[in-house]
């Protein structure tokens, strides 16, 4: 595995403390559980647990890591999650 430079860690830093752009993502973008929460305002482990109850967004899952398509973060942020209201 390369060594990680000052730029890496840089754009690992940024990327930690900034909020996406949801509507200037496209729809297949995938987020992190992390980035939802920020977007959301909903702490992380909320969405955890909401997962394992068939609440929140979908998830897709990447190599065994959960990551949530934009268009599915932007209908939950709605309100509405395949047609039903998600009372969350």
């Amino acid at each position: 595995m390369p060594a990680l430079t000052s730029q890496d860690v840089t754009h690992s830093a940024l990327a930690s403390s900034t909020l996406p752009d949801i509507g200037a993502l496209p729809d297949d973008a995938l987020l992190t559980r992390a980035e939802v929460a920020r977007l959301s305002g909903f702490a992380n482990i909320t969405l955890r647990i909401w997962a394992g109850q068939g609440r929140g967004p979908k998830i897709t899952r990447v190599e065994g890591r959960p990551r949530f398509a934009v268009r599915d973060v932007r209908a939950w942020l709605a309100g509405t999650v395949d047609g039903r209201a998600d009372n969350a």
